[in-house]
């Protein structure tokens, strides 16, 4: 059984003792404020915008349409690239459980099939970086 003692406040980067944990304190608070901080950029928008009252119901729309077309999207090319007979869906991740050690196995999830094919794991990573590039540049110009 993992908890938070165990999980939470391991050590990061190869340090030992406090420094790694206040590292490891460190790296969780400078995560979860780069993901919260877009949630003040439709204020500061808002503010900045010509005819909110108009503008800013459609942007937001626009928003929630295209994360719907984005998961639709990946469900999509997911169905397109893995299929449900695919032998890498069974093949367990860890091995089966044993009297000394009861946790269960666990398999692949498609996404992870999908993953393992030969081009995708770059253009995931190239998107991960326009997203990534996106948010910094999106929290600095809240920031300034």
């Amino acid at each position: 059984m993992i908890d938070w003692k165990v999980s939470g406040f391991k050590e990061a980067f190869d340090l030992q003792g406090a420094s790694g944990k206040v590292a490891a304190f460190w790296d969780c608070c400078s995560v979860a404020l780069f993901s919260y901080t877009g949630t003040e950029l439709i204020a500061v928008t808002a503010w900045e915008t010509e005819h909110p009252r108009r503008n800013l119901p459609k942007a937001v729309r626009r928003v929630s349409h295209r994360i719907i077309l984005y998961y639709v999207g990946a469900v999509f090319i997911l169905g397109l690239t893995v299929s449900p007979n695919d032998p890498l869906l069974n093949l367990p991740l860890s091995p089966k459980a044993t009297a000394t050690d009861p946790t269960p196995p666990i398999y692949r999830g498609a996404f992870m099939v999908m993953a393992m094919r030969p081009i995708l794991p770059h253009i995931i990573n190239g998107v991960s970086v326009i997203a990534t590039l996106s948010v910094a540049t999106a929290d600095l110009y809240v920031a300034v």
